[in-house]
């Protein structure tokens, strides 16, 4: 929902405002949704700035999420990494204790 001025008419956003909404989306990942709802513009706002600087809004989401995914299955991969190693490090343990308790 877009804010409206005085008498009903569009209100006017500067070129810096613009800018820094695109930034957010490009640069920073976030959903386009997501921003237009927390600068107080319409969605299809937003999406008309990307798209006057160059980017498709669609897309732009869509790699947004991409590369969240991504990051999130980078960082579960380096837990069940962090786990592995201290499961192998415990069964190693129990072997060597296995093999002391067995010598006569």
């Amino acid at each position: 929902m877009e804010v409206k001025g005085k008498k009903g008419t569009p209100r006017r956003y500067d070129d810096a405002f613009k800018e820094g909404a695109v930034r957010l989306v490009t640069e920073q990942g976030r959903p386009s949704k997501d921003v237009a709802q927390e600068l107080g513009i319409c969605t299809d706002t937003l999406r008309s700035w990307l798209k006057a600087a160059g980017f498709n809004a669609g897309q732009t989401d869509r790699q947004n999420r991409d590369a969240q995914r991504a990051k999130e299955l980078e960082a579960e991969v380096r837990a069940l990494r962090r786990q592995i190693a201290e499961k192998n490090e415990v069964i190693d343990v129990l072997k060597k204790s296995v093999g002391i308790l067995s010598k006569p």
